[in-house]
Protein backbone atom coordinates (compact mmCIF):
# COMPACT_ATOMS: atom_id res chain seq x y z
CA UNK A 1 0.00 0.00 0.00
CA UNK A 2 2.90 2.22 0.97
CA UNK A 3 4.47 1.27 -2.30
CA UNK A 4 1.72 2.24 -4.17
CA UNK A 5 1.25 5.64 -2.99
CA UNK A 6 4.46 6.69 -3.26
CA UNK A 7 4.12 5.58 -6.79
CA UNK A 8 1.27 7.22 -7.18
CA UNK A 9 2.76 10.47 -5.48
CA UNK A 10 6.22 10.48 -7.83
CA UNK A 11 4.11 10.45 -10.56
CA UNK A 12 1.65 13.66 -9.69
CA UNK A 13 5.81 15.32 -9.17
CA UNK A 14 6.79 14.42 -12.73
CA UNK A 15 3.13 15.24 -14.36
CA UNK A 16 4.12 18.58 -14.92
CA UNK A 17 7.26 17.83 -16.52
CA UNK A 18 4.98 15.55 -18.99
CA UNK A 19 2.82 18.80 -19.62
CA UNK A 20 2.78 20.71 -23.06
CA UNK A 21 5.59 22.82 -24.22
CA UNK A 22 4.70 26.49 -24.28
CA UNK A 23 4.09 27.37 -27.91
CA UNK A 24 7.41 28.53 -29.59
CA UNK A 25 7.42 31.97 -31.47
CA UNK A 26 6.39 30.82 -34.73
CA UNK A 27 3.19 28.91 -33.40
CA UNK A 28 2.72 31.67 -31.16
CA UNK A 29 2.65 34.21 -34.11
CA UNK A 30 0.32 31.56 -36.47
CA UNK A 31 -2.19 31.66 -33.38
CA UNK A 32 -2.84 35.13 -32.92
CA UNK A 33 -2.70 36.44 -36.23
CA UNK A 34 -3.98 33.73 -38.78
CA UNK A 35 -2.48 32.67 -41.46
CA UNK A 36 -3.16 32.35 -45.78
CA UNK A 37 -2.78 28.86 -47.02
CA UNK A 38 -1.96 27.48 -50.21
CA UNK A 39 -2.91 23.64 -50.45
CA UNK A 40 -2.45 22.09 -53.93
CA UNK A 41 -3.70 25.36 -55.74
CA UNK A 42 -6.40 25.78 -52.80
CA UNK A 43 -6.08 29.27 -50.86
CA UNK A 44 -7.78 30.16 -48.23
CA UNK A 45 -7.32 31.65 -44.90
CA UNK A 46 -7.13 29.85 -41.29
CA UNK A 47 -8.23 32.47 -37.81
CA UNK A 48 -7.44 30.68 -34.54
CA UNK A 49 -9.30 31.98 -31.29
CA UNK A 50 -8.00 32.30 -27.46
CA UNK A 51 -10.87 29.69 -26.62
CA UNK A 52 -8.99 26.75 -29.05
CA UNK A 53 -10.86 26.93 -31.48
CA UNK A 54 -10.18 27.81 -35.28
CA UNK A 55 -12.49 27.76 -38.35
CA UNK A 56 -10.85 27.95 -41.75
CA UNK A 57 -11.32 28.53 -46.14
CA UNK A 58 -14.50 30.41 -45.71
CA UNK A 59 -16.09 28.02 -42.96
CA UNK A 60 -15.18 25.06 -45.00
CA UNK A 61 -14.14 23.27 -41.77
CA UNK A 62 -13.82 23.97 -38.44
CA UNK A 63 -12.26 22.44 -35.32
CA UNK A 64 -9.93 22.70 -32.05
CA UNK A 65 -6.20 23.19 -31.68
CA UNK A 66 -3.40 22.79 -29.01
CA UNK A 67 -0.36 24.04 -28.91
CA UNK A 68 2.53 22.57 -28.05
CA UNK A 69 5.90 23.91 -28.42
CA UNK A 70 7.17 24.00 -32.21
CA UNK A 71 3.83 21.82 -33.43
CA UNK A 72 0.20 22.84 -33.55
CA UNK A 73 -2.38 20.28 -32.97
CA UNK A 74 -5.79 20.29 -34.75
CA UNK A 75 -9.37 18.60 -34.20
CA UNK A 76 -11.71 18.45 -37.16
CA UNK A 77 -13.81 15.67 -36.28
CA UNK A 78 -15.58 16.15 -39.52
CA UNK A 79 -13.07 14.70 -41.00
CA UNK A 80 -11.78 12.50 -38.69
CA UNK A 81 -8.43 14.13 -37.97
CA UNK A 82 -7.90 13.81 -33.72
CA UNK A 83 -4.77 15.55 -32.66
CA UNK A 84 -2.94 15.93 -35.79
CA UNK A 85 0.08 17.59 -35.05
CA UNK A 86 2.07 19.71 -37.36
CA UNK A 87 6.00 21.02 -36.79
CA UNK A 88 6.39 24.08 -37.58
CA UNK A 89 9.82 26.38 -38.13
CA UNK A 90 11.36 28.25 -35.80
CA UNK A 91 12.08 31.99 -36.32
CA UNK A 92 9.04 32.75 -38.17
CA UNK A 93 6.70 35.96 -37.32
CA UNK A 94 3.98 37.79 -39.06
CA UNK A 95 4.07 38.61 -42.69
CA UNK A 96 6.94 35.56 -43.42
CA UNK A 97 5.97 32.69 -45.62
CA UNK A 98 7.44 28.90 -45.31
CA UNK A 99 6.02 25.33 -46.97
CA UNK A 100 4.99 22.42 -44.58
CA UNK A 101 4.93 18.97 -46.14
CA UNK A 102 1.83 17.06 -44.66
CA UNK A 103 -0.30 13.46 -45.87
CA UNK A 104 -2.06 16.35 -48.32
CA UNK A 105 1.19 17.06 -49.81
CA UNK A 106 3.73 20.42 -49.81
CA UNK A 107 1.57 23.50 -48.32
CA UNK A 108 2.61 27.22 -48.86
CA UNK A 109 2.03 29.19 -45.26
CA UNK A 110 2.14 32.59 -44.88
CA UNK A 111 1.52 34.18 -41.42
CA UNK A 112 -1.00 37.17 -41.67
Amino acid sequence: MKLRLALFAAAMIAAPAIAQEPPSDTVKAVVEKGVSMDVQGNVGTIEYKPDGTFSGFDGMFAGTYKADGNKLCITVEAFGMVDACQAYPDGKKSGDTFELTSDMGTMQVTIR
